[in-house]
């Protein structure tokens, strides 16, 4: 399968899962615009990988859970590429805790990350993606948001908030 001439935004995209789903696009043949919110050296080193394998991509620092950030970033890559192909909204984090202790900013902050990140690249992306009529956004979800788990309240709304 190819994707030739289309390019992707993968939010989170510098490490783990977010660094494999670049590698793999890159491979399909999108442009794969490589997200991080600090680090720009594990960043770097990503594009270094996917360009040495032959793949197309570029980096974009903003944090997800910043509405202006991702609004620029979004109208950036329309800029330079003329489009906004597909999204990936993988950004993420966790901050585990029992709920008894869990403070409202600890329950926030991840809703924020995980949750409403996703919220704003949906909003903003498809804005782009309905005037060319083609497009398609995939949010990364987990099984914890079907089933949670001790001390991951917190994480286990935001991913079912994603799922729902």
């Amino acid at each position: 399968m190819k994707f030739s001439g289309k390019n992707v935004l993968i939010t989170g995209a510098s490490r783990g899962i977010g660094a494999q789903i670049a590698r793999t696009l890159a491979g399909y043949g999108l442009k794969v615009w490589i997200n991080y919110r600090s680090k720009p050296e594990i960043a770097d080193a990503l594009l270094e990988e996917i360009r040495a394998n032959g793949g197309e991509g570029a980096v974009i620092k903003f944090d997800a859970t910043n509405e202006a950030e991702f609004s620029e970033a979004i109208a950036l890559i329309a800029q330079s590429d003329g489009e906004l192909s597909y999204l990936v909204n993988n950004a993420g984090v966790t901050n585990d805790k029992l709920a008894l202790r869990m403070k409202l900013e600890d329950f926030m902050g991840v809703i924020e990350a995980n949750l409403s990140s996703a919220f704003i690249g949906c909003r903003e992306a498809l804005k782009l993606m309905s005037k060319k009529r083609f497009g398609a956004v995939v949010n990364i979800a987990s099984i914890v948001g079907e089933m949670g788990n001790a001390g991951q309240v917190n994480y286990s709304a935001s991913k079912g908030g994603m799922i729902a």
